[in-house]
């Protein structure tokens, strides 16, 4: 089946704008990953049903915890709806909309271009659900800066929640077991690694990509 005139104008103009700075398109999607090993900046030129148009999601997904899917760690949405309504209109429009999708993208590299610039930024990133998986990944990041004292005291604030279901119970698990290495940085980063390599290979995400590792 040929795609839609709107799915092809955001195909088009996303590659030849998002080509030279080695941000990849999923598939045959209409998302975008830049990939950097440990995360992954996700551009989605999301859908609506019934509707020809799209909304823009920008937003960084850490590869820290084991899962299959994509998730918004940081960010989210970044503009309305766009509405198809001719060809000339909506190209201009997507042509902006990309522009702000890599410009919003070159922000989240400057922010991760390394572990202690990350560091600071994690830190102080206000996440959905915050006192669970925010204090995840502050204790990551801090644990991977041969931080153990701080990376403990995030660890214990995941632990005071409550661990119901089986997720939670894995994740409590997984916790546990990574504060056990805290002071021991070789181990704790092999730890995350062994994590990110696995999920990587769950996301069918490039195994040959080293860009921003420690």
């Amino acid at each position: 089946m040929a795609l839609p005139e709107h799915s092809r104008i955001i195909n088009k103009v996303a590659r030849e704008i998002f080509k030279e700075y080695g941000i990849d398109r999923k598939g045959q999607s209409r998302t975008w990953l830049d990939d950097h090993y440990w995360f992954t900046t996700i551009i989605e030129f999301q859908p609506i049903k019934d509707r020809q148009g799209t909304c823009l999601n920008v937003g960084i997904n850490f590869h820290w915890y084991e899962k299959e899917y994509f998730s918004f760690d940081i960010g989210n949405r970044e503009s309305d709806f766009i509405e198809f309504k001719n060809g000339k209109q909506f190209q201009t429009e997507i042509e902006l909309l990309v522009e702000k999708a890599l410009k919003r993208t070159l922000e989240f590299r400057k922010k991760m271009v390394d572990l202690k610039t990350a560091e600071n930024n994690i830190i102080n990133q206000k996440f959905t659900s915050d006192n669970l998986w925010g204090n995840y990944h502050r204790a990551i990041i801090c644990g991977l800066n041969n931080e153990p004292k701080n990376s403990d005291e995030y660890f214990t604030r995941v632990l005071k929640n409550e661990f119901e279901y089986d997720w939670q119970k894995e994740l409590k698990e997984k916790v546990e077991l990574l504060k056990f290495d805290l002071n021991n940085i070789s181990k704790f980063k092999e730890n995350i690694e062994e994590i990110i390599n696995n999920t990587r290979a769950k996301k069918k995400l490039k195994s040959t990509v080293e860009k921003n590792r420690w």
